[in-house]
């Protein structure tokens, strides 16, 4: 009986016709059962850079950003909390890679969990790195340094 509920509940929540609404779990295609994410991508740097995010899914393309420009995407994360955005930073003659969601540093420096709250996280791109944060706040409040070019 144990197996049954269980299959049904797996069934009920990971299924795009689900009955089960919840206010923050439609993607175009899914319903979240763990954590809806939208990561957003801010560029702070007067010249235009380019970003090119992927994960093991998903090739979210090249994507120029002028200043005060952003890219942001969302997702489900993954109930086995796996899910891994990386990006490379294109800026002149300098480069940058790097992870740009996984869970621990998503745990550390995002939005709180919270029961079907959708979360965030939001990066910064200045010319000295690259900052991370839950808010786009007015630098540099709330703002974490992780990378450099």
């Amino acid at each position: 009986m144990k197996i049954l509920c269980f299959l049904f509940f797996c069934l009920v929540f990971t299924t795009k016709a689900s009955p089960v609404a919840y206010p923050l779990a439609n993607t175009t295609n899914k319903v979240c059962g763990w954590s809806y994410w939208t990561v957003y991508i801010y560029n702070q740097i007067n010249n235009p850079i380019t970003v090119h995010v992927e994960s093991g899914d998903d090739d979210l393309g090249n994507h120029t950003l002028a200043l005060n420009d952003n890219q942001n995407w969302s997702f489900c994360q993954a109930i086995t909390v796996k899910t891994l955005f990386y990006a490379h930073f294109y800026w002149d003659s300098k480069t940058a890679f790097f992870d740009v969601f996984d869970y621990e540093t998503s745990k550390r420096y995002c939005t709180k969990w919270g029961f079907q709250k959708p979360r965030k996280c939001v990066w910064l791109v200045r010319e000295d790195g690259f900052y991370l944060g839950e808010e786009l706040t007015p630098f540099p409040e709330g703002w974490t340094k992780l990378h450099d070019w």
